[in-house]
């Protein structure tokens, strides 16, 4: 048997030792595989629905361009295609800015900080409504429910990535 020496003992001769080497990789495999299920938690946790999914109406996204002709055209333009310091909300401005980040990202952006005069004056519905008409406006299909005054469900549906289901 190979013995590593330290000075006149030899490691094996030491059965403490073996005793807590062994303990210790128990205890670093434990952490590795609780690690492991906490990191498959925190994805499964991650926004589960895609706008891709069909997530507003198409009522919804009507009544959003009205409201949206009404607070923001102005700025951003009827088109959605964005004016001086107005960003684009339709085409590739908007896919490169929004790729990746869910409804609710979108929502609270509009809601805090639009219009620019007057932000988070309207009501959560007509918010919610614009919200829907820039997710039509950018090619993201309708559905049969309406995009919902839900935060947590709203943080689960990213924008510009096909579902994962």
């Amino acid at each position: 048997m190979n013995s590593i020496h330290k000075g006149s003992r030899s490691i094996d001769s030491n059965p403490g030792f073996l005793g807590l080497l062994f303990v210790g990789l128990l205890l670093a495999g434990v952490v590795a595989w609780y690690a492991g299920g906490a990191i498959r938690t925190a994805r499964a946790a991650g926004p589960t629905k895609s706008a891709q999914d069909g997530v507003y109406t198409v009522e919804q996204a009507t009544q959003g361009k009205t409201d949206y002709g009404e607070a923001c055209g102005g700025c951003h333009m009827d088109d959605l295609s964005g004016s001086g310091q107005a960003p684009p909300l339709a085409g590739d401005g908007f896919s490169q800015f929004w790729d990746g980040r869910t409804v609710y990202d979108l929502y609270e952006v509009t809601r805090s900080t639009m219009p620019q005069d007057k932000p988070d004056s309207m009501s959560t519905e007509a918010y919610l409504d614009m919200v829907a008409y820039m997710l039509q406006a950018n090619n993201y299909p309708p559905g049969k429910e309406q995009l919902k005054d839900d935060p947590e469900a709203l943080k689960n549906i990213v924008i510009g990535k096909k579902s994962s289901q």
